[in-house]
């Protein structure tokens, strides 16, 4: 695919104030380029200057193999379709009248709509599952309707090159997806599209780019799997971020992670969990004032890549590997510290088991042990039912079955 759209040492200014500085980079036919960057950052001002709403204060742009500069107002919009954030309020017209607006460029003065228009309007609202208010004005619709109209004009417009700004706000989460599979279809059929999303995951889970603005400046751009990691979009942000791979996709996927402070110390729990059942208990259990160890998990797995974010100490396993004595043997001395052993409701096979025979060590020697009931449900069980038997020998021997963490810390007895 070749190159559709270049922007060269673009620049902005407001006045005095600098509002982009010096932005190179370049979207192919047939690719989707995701922005994204803290407030202020440009974002809005970038996709204002390559829709041609106002004149670079330097660089230049070229589109379809033209420096936009050359471009009359028409062509520029048989090109570029825009659709931003802000949508009209209060315009006196249907849906199905303000779609039709995208098939302006394509007309002559004073012409009519042809039948092929009319089709690619239809076509417009189809996709946009906007034709079930089409005879409704514009005005009287929720803000997420008003942001799919805009986004069926756009395409309606048929352009080259589609420029949103978070296309997807408003919206619930169905209709969020809808849109990402147009663009998606949009990017398959040859549209270069630049995108603004506020939300991460959105870029690195749909998007081929990434461009990363941060106080006007480009931080980074290049293929998502180069540059959306974890220590980019902390440097964009300012905020640390959890980042995992996503079962799917394959690809960077980003939580963030708020700091928890709590000055209080109601003691030390040690989880015993793996795959994900333990990450919501550390946060839960951290800002109530506990403070934390956990073990034994395998290298790569989520509760484990979280624990070291938080800072928890946390016994590892190399991947895929069953825990070894030795292993097992690090955990109890650090499982000893504690006040508390939690068992979450964690999926069970031959490799983590020797978990439950060091929380039945721990039980004998009068330590709380404490099982969260979820957890004794026989779908975690992969061992033909010896998890569950080393489950009910853990209870018989003094561990507690609870509902939940809150409840129990939030009684009086404990």
């Amino acid at each position: 695919m070749k190159e559709y759209l270049q922007a060269k040492d673009l620049s902005f200014s407001y006045s005095k104030r600098k509002v982009l500085d010096k932005l190179t980079f370049s979207v192919k036919e047939g690719e989707l380029v995701g922005v994204a960057g803290p407030n202020g950052a440009g974002k809005s001002t970038l996709l204002h200057l390559l829709a041609g709403l106002i004149t670079p204060g330097g660089g230049e742009i070229i589109i379809g193999g033209k420096e936009a500069r050359f471009l009359s107002r028409r062509m520029w919009s048989k090109k570029v379709a825009v659709v931003f954030q802000e949508v009209p309020q209060n315009l006196d017209l249907t849906s199905q009248e303000v779609v039709t607006m995208g098939r302006f460029p394509h007309l002559g003065r004073w012409q009519r709509e042809r039948e092929v228009d009319e089709e690619k309007v239809f076509w417009a609202m189809k996709i946009t599952s906007t034709t079930v208010f089409s005879d409704r004005l514009f005005s009287e619709l929720s803000g997420g309707e008003k942001q799919r109209v805009m986004i069926a004009r756009a395409l309606a417009q048929e352009p080259e090159l589609l420029l949103l700004d978070e296309p997807t706000s408003h919206l619930d989460v169905l209709h969020q997806l809808e849109i990402m599979d147009i663009l998606l279809d949009l990017r398959a059929g040859g549209v270069a599209i630049v995108s603004v999303f506020h939300d991460l995951n959105l870029v690195s889970q749909f998007c081929d780019k990434a461009l990363l603005l941060k106080e006007g400046r480009m931080l980074s751009f290049g293929r998502v799997e180069e540059v959306m990691r974890a220590e980019e979009v902390e440097k964009l942000f300012g905020v640390e971020f959890l980042e995992t791979t996503h079962p799917f996709s394959l690809r960077p996927f980003f939580m963030p992670l708020r700091k928890i402070k709590n000055e209080t110390h109601r003691g030390r729990i040690h989880l015993i969990c793996g795959g994900g059942s333990g990450s919501p208990l550390m946060r839960e259990l951290l800002e109530a004032g506990f403070s934390l160890s956990l073990g034994v998990v395998n290298q790569l797995d989520s509760d484990e890549e979280l624990a070291r974010k938080l800072g928890i100490p946390v016994v590892q396993e190399k991947p895929f590997s069953p825990f070894s004595p030795s292993t097992m043997e690090e955990a109890y001395r650090l499982a000893q510290k504690a006040d508390f052993i939690v068992i979450a409701p964690t999926y069970w096979g031959r490799g983590n088991l020797p978990n439950l025979d060091l929380a039945e060590r721990l039980v004998r020697e009068n330590k709380v042990v404490l099982i969260l009931k979820e957890a004794l449900d026989s779908r975690f069980d992969y061992t033909e039912g010896e998890a569950h038997k080393k489950l009910e020998r853990i209870i018989e021997e003094g561990g507690e079955v609870i509902e939940d963490l809150s409840t129990y810390f939030s009684s009086p007895s404990s």
